[in-house]
């Protein structure tokens, strides 16, 4: 199946960049590249395709032009890109990421994995996953959740994962709090482990992720809420759309390892807040919702998802001007 892989960046070709424009032209892989105001003006690859600011305007897509500057969700321009290339498959991670070999093994939907029979519960995943016995957290887990650590897993079955989820060891994706009170961090995580979700509550990110064609329209990070926030809280909603519709959602084990750019902590801190104070108040609020069944109603789903948020006053009401040109970009797309 056609394969694309997407980042964006606001830095030179780092080896990181360069290991998955190398693997891309071995695998066959498309290579989109999403660049801001802040990206180099000389950017360039061997391999694949990079798209300036200037470059996005041309594209014909309604997000591209209402999209804010200097921010994450400009990702979604990549995301449509690969989909009006009729792509099956979107692999997505980050710039700070090094892959290991086995990220560009070719993805199959079928795996066998253990269930959560938690229902209705968090779960902390990393515990699940993690080598060594010590709390770690994934970004976005309610705090007073992170010890859930207990968890009933049921016995191995093969399932369809549309949405597949990979842990990254090395400085993975934890929360400013854990960066704070641990200075030295080398988390390793185990390579062959595969949990399916099931109906527990995880957090889902944009660092090691695979998306298949039929869940394209989820894909979309809301721009009004902190680049701390965005893929989490998208997470949370393809999760309860996804659960709704009695779809799987896989965690596997580690095929990246995070080298993690220069942060200021504070300032990370400072942008998760909201996601610390309210991502358990969003999965209560997403439970409440009636959605409809089938993927051709997934679109519909997600603007359901998106006002009844507005209207808790979680996400500015501005996201409906993105989201809207979002959904007309994915209506012209698959007309």
């Amino acid at each position: 199946m056609k394969t694309s892989l997407v980042i964006t960046t606001i830095n030179h070709p780092n080896k990181n960049i360069k290991s998955f424009e190398k693997n891309c032209e071995k695998k066959k892989w498309s290579f989109v590249v999403i660049g801001d105001k802040k990206s180099p003006k000389n950017f360039s690859l061997k391999y694949g395709n990079y798209y300036s600011i200037n470059d996005q305007k041309k594209l014909n897509f309604k997000f591209a032009n209402k999209c804010s500057f200097n921010n994450y969700a400009r990702k979604n321009i990549g995301y449509l890109i690969s989909m009006k290339n009729k792509t099956d498959i979107i692999v997505e991670t980050d710039d700070d990421n090094y892959p290991y070999k086995n990220f560009f093994d070719d993805k199959k939907k079928i795996h066998d994995a253990n269930t959560s029979e938690m229902k209705n519960q968090w779960i902390n995943i990393y515990n699940i996953f993690n080598k060594k016995k010590i709390i770690c957290w994934p970004r976005g887990i309610p705090l007073d959740k992170i010890y859930n650590n207990k968890i009933k897993l049921g016995n191995k079955k093969k399932k369809d994962f549309v949405l597949q989820q990979g842990v990254c060891e090395g400085n993975p994706d934890v929360d400013a709090i854990f960066r704070l009170i641990n200075k030295k961090i080398n988390i390793k995580f185990k390579k062959n482990l595969k949990i399916n979700v099931g109906k527990s509550f995880v957090t889902l990110n944009s660092q090691n992720t695979i998306w298949f064609k039929e869940i394209f329209p989820l894909l979309y990070l809301p721009v009004t809420c902190t680049m701390r926030c965005t893929d989490i809280w998208r997470g949370l909603i393809v999760q309860r759309i996804l659960q709704n519709d009695n779809k799987n959602i896989l965690f596997f084990g580690t095929t990246m390892r995070q080298d993690r750019n220069n942060h200021n902590l504070m300032n990370d801190f400072m942008q998760e807040v909201p996601m610390y104070l309210l991502d358990n108040k969003i999965n209560q609020i997403l439970l409440k919702l009636k959605l409809l069944k089938g993927n051709k109603n997934y679109l519909n789903n997600l603007n359901i998802c998106y006002d009844a948020l507005i209207e808790n006053k979680i996400i500015s009401k501005n996201e409906k001007l993105f989201l809207k040109a979002w959904t007309r970009d994915i209506e012209n797309i698959i007309k």
